[in-house]
């Protein structure tokens, strides 16, 4: 009986190489983020800023697929949420940090029922990533709220802040920001599943 229990709470916990898996897909997907996000702001230019956190999701989605459905475990989006935030802090935005852990606690919470079988769950794993997007996505509306005006001067161009300052405090565009991030999580979801049926599961690398 106490092996069994010892079994299954080894199949449960996070182990040291979940833990480095979890730190390793993190630093992938910050990265993601940042060469999309550098690629497409050219191309979208300023007017279009609330949309790229959404659009950085669509392909960050994929490698969080990945990641999620390898381990399979409780505490995977929280814990990447919390390195993500660390992240940032280390880039002078410390804010980031509980707004990250909250973002991943939203997460989380998406996917409470259901036990073990949830965390394996393409469909469940999109929806909890979804909700994360959503929080995750109204990251640059609450850096707005959060810095006053003479710091971000120092941080943006005039233009670009009175931009960013209509941005946050417009409704059509926060909502719009919010539901745009969640769909561009579904649809990497989507993609996300199709990679690993093709790649990572068929060749055996997940089960």
């Amino acid at each position: 009986m106490q092996k069994a229990a010892d079994l299954n709470a080894g199949r449960t916990a996070l182990l040291t190489r979940d833990y480095i898996l979890i730190g390793v897909f993190s630093i992938l997907i910050y990265i993601v983020n940042a060469v999309v996000g550098m690629a497409a702001m050219p191309f979208l230019g300023l007017t279009a800023m609330p949309l790229i956190g959404g659009i950085c999701l669509l392909f960050s989605t994929v490698v969080y697929q990945v990641m999620a459905i390898k381990i399979g475990k409780r505490g995977v989006l929280l814990l990447f949420a919390i390195v993500t935030g660390l992240f940032y802090t280390l880039m002078g935005v410390p804010f980031m940090l509980p707004f990250m852990a909250c973002a991943g606690i939203v997460g989380e919470l998406a996917l409470l029922g259901g036990g073990q079988a949830a965390y394996r769950s393409f469909i469940r794993q999109a929806a909890a990533f979804g909700a994360y997007g959503v929080v995750y996505g109204m990251g640059s509306f609450v850096m707005i709220y959060v810095y006053s005006g003479a710091a971000l001067a120092d941080m943006f161009a005039p233009d670009t802040l009175a931009l960013m300052v209509g941005f946050a405090y417009s409704p059509v565009w926060m909502i719009g920001s919010m539901a745009f991030s969640f769909v561009m999580v579904l649809l990497g979801s989507v993609l996300g599943r199709r990679l690993l049926r093709k790649h990572f599961i068929k060749s055996g690398l997940i089960r």
